[in-house]
């Protein structure tokens, strides 16, 4: 199954857009470059009674029809929570990036990891930028997020992506995982750690991508509404 998507390039010469055949995506896992930040994210999960990864990285694929976009997003847990994430889009010779949130269901992840992934949708920016363009002041590139609760908005994550694995390495260790190239394949970067005070199961999930050098950002945004019409 291929999802057909549309992407907003944003390049130093201007804006086009691209059309993407999308089988599905992998999402990256404990890939921090620190690995005490590596072990303080792993102990954040523990506290909400999620075993550590047997391996790190690790390693979880996700079918097309679990990725959107921005906006809204349905959920049946009450205990779920995004993290933002750069993502790489590989067509051909050519690398895209963008932002993603790998939405998470924390009381099914204390069961099962590679489900608690699954049954939320994962959030992906329209907007994509040129690894090219970005490639020599990566390790400058911000990240970070925010979470809103009963309209109390809080700063959720705060880091640059030199707290992450780099786009060449990701690749390198997914395709080592796959039986087919990278290509249609979105590339979950993994995410930094929270700095909060543990995971926040949130109404609202803002996350953005920035570029002091070129002045520009990559923003997403969305709504996390619960299944709650059905009486258990």
């Amino acid at each position: 199954m291929v999802m057909r998507v549309q992407f907003l390039l944003e390049g130093k010469q201007g804006k086009g857009r691209i059309h993407y055949g999308l089988i599905g995506a992998v999402l990256c896992g404990y890939t921090g470059r620190d690995q005490s930040a590596v072990r303080r994210h792993i102990e954040e999960l523990r506290k909400e009674g999620v075993e550590p990864p047997a391996s790190v990285p690790s390693f979880y694929p996700k079918p097309p029809q679990g990725l959107v976009f921005d906006g809204n997003i349905q959920v049946e847990g009450h205990k779920t929570s995004g993290e933002v994430e750069y993502v790489l889009i590989v067509d051909e010779d050519r690398i895209y990036v963008g932002l993603a949130s790998d939405h998470t269901d924390r009381e099914l992840e204390k069961i099962d990891i590679l489900k608690s992934k699954q049954v939320c949708p994962a959030v992906l920016s329209r907007s994509l930028w040129h690894y090219s363009e970005i490639k020599d002041h990566w390790d400058r590139i911000e990240i970070r997020s925010w979470t809103s609760k009963d309209g109390k908005r809080a700063l959720y994550q705060d880091s640059t992506l030199a707290s992450i694995l780099p786009p060449e390495e990701l690749i390198r260790l997914v395709q080592q995982r796959v039986e087919c190239s990278c290509e249609g394949i979105a590339i979950f970067s993994g995410t930094p750690p929270v700095v909060t005070d543990g995971i926040i199961f949130a109404d609202r999930f803002e996350g953005e991508l920035v570029d002091p050098i070129l002045k520009r950002k990559l923003t997403i945004a969305y709504r996390i509404h619960t299944l709650d019409w059905f009486r258990t």
